[in-house]
């Protein structure tokens, strides 16, 4: 038998779990939806590598499309993001591990100074380049924070775009997708 207290404790609950549900699913739900850009092609780009800001350095282009045939790994990252310190190794190691596949990463510095990012490149190796981005190349992946993922299969498509922190055993499945035939 249900008395008027349980009644009142179920509504209020029941109210709680509303109001959460619409405050909170605006910011959750998006992150749940399945991304917009995977399947698509990869929008092309062409922009000079970090290793040109350095003084007396010829400039040196890369463009994006010269990687089709290759699984691609774009780590958009800055110097001053720390979750970006902790993603580099990991991309670094991931695409080391599957690199005689047909895997690559390539870095791309958004948002940051050229001279900051050289010494950041300096201080934290990795062994895949990075190219400096103007602001084109985020714009055309829709980037809205740092660190963010985008991952290329071989044929140019997105497979993959993931924004924040990735663990290496999330990474190395998008690696394997990419590289699937």
């Amino acid at each position: 038998m249900t008395t008027k207290d349980d009644t009142s404790g179920t509504w209020v609950t029941a109210g709680l779990v509303l109001a959460c549900a619409l405050l909170f699913g605006p910011i959750a739900l998006p992150k749940l939806a399945p991304d917009k850009r995977v399947g698509k092609p990869a929008p092309d780009f062409v922009l000079p590598r970090l290793e040109a800001a350095t003084p007396g350095k010829k400039p040196s282009e890369l463009r994006l499309s010269a990687l089709e045939g290759k699984g691609v790994i774009l780590d958009f990252w800055a110097s001053w993001c720390m979750p970006c310190r902790q993603q580099a190794p990991i991309v670094d190691r991931v695409a080391k591990k599957y690199g005689e596949q047909g895997l690559v990463a390539l870095g791309v510095v958004t948002g940051d100074v050229p001279e900051d990012a050289l010494r950041f490149a300096a201080e934290h190796p990795v062994s895949y380049s990075s190219v400096l981005d103007d602001g084109q190349a985020s714009k055309a992946f829709s980037v809205q924070g740092l660190p963010t993922l985008v991952v290329l299969n071989r044929k140019g498509e997105v497979v993959a775009v993931r924004q924040g922190l990735v663990r290496e055993g999330e990474l190395t499945g998008l690696a394997e997708a990419a590289l699937s035939p």
